[in-house]
């Protein structure tokens, strides 16, 4: 999704078009400000709607946050290719690619405090972004262990918690760059360790 700029056509838009220019708003503005300095005002203003419009479809700023958000990060994709690697491999390009993005990159700092603290929105964000990418690589994981490609006794949590957290690390400290780790690299090491405790 492209975020959008404040100019806008005069007239006034059609309902879609507000729609996607108020998400395209709340997704910039919480990179730029955080939540806590975002206001629904700033949101209406740079997407040229008005705050009534805004509370008609979202109820609370965690409400317009997070439905921008999970529209930005799109869905967890299906992957179930046979083998344990490629579905890891599948899924940590796609995480590696969001958080390298500069807009979707750009949620994940500011989301990260939201969590720690145990806020609405750090909760509605682990309920829709976090919890199906985490089941995802969960499932293949599982799918991994009852073909033998892993131990019986692999901690899957544990497994998602490195390769997950590598990448978030990485991105919080401003060292993510496109190829460093690959995906690839970051799965094999994974692996690596969960057939070497088995």
């Amino acid at each position: 999704m492209t975020v959008r700029g404040p100019t806008r056509r005069p007239g006034r838009p059609r309902s879609a078009q507000a729609h996607t220019a108020i998400l395209d708003a709340a997704v910039a503005l919480f990179v730029e400000e955080g939540f806590e300095g975002m206001g629904v005002e700033a949101v209406a203003a740079r997407a040229g709607a008005g705050k009534a419009t805004i509370y008609r479809h979202w109820p609370s700023k965690e409400d317009l946050v997070i439905d921008a958000i999970a529209g930005v990060l799109a869905e967890a994709p299906a992957t179930d290719t046979g083998e344990v690697r490629e579905d890891l491999v599948q899924l940590a390009r796609e995480l590696h690619g969001l958080m390298g993005s500069s807009t979707t990159g750009g949620v994940f700092p500011r989301m990260a405090a939201e969590v720690a603290r145990g806020s609405r929105l750090g909760r509605l964000y682990g309920e829709r972004v976090i919890g199906p990418r985490r089941a995802a690589l969960a499932r293949a994981l599982h799918r991994g262990i009852a073909r033998g490609e892993l131990p019986v006794g692999t901690d899957v949590e544990l497994a998602i918690d490195l390769l997950v957290g590598g990448f978030l690390l990485r991105r919080l400290t401003g060292r993510l760059r496109p190829s460093d780790p690959t995906p690839e690299h970051a799965v094999d090491v994974v692996l690596a360790g969960l057939r070497a405790d088995g």
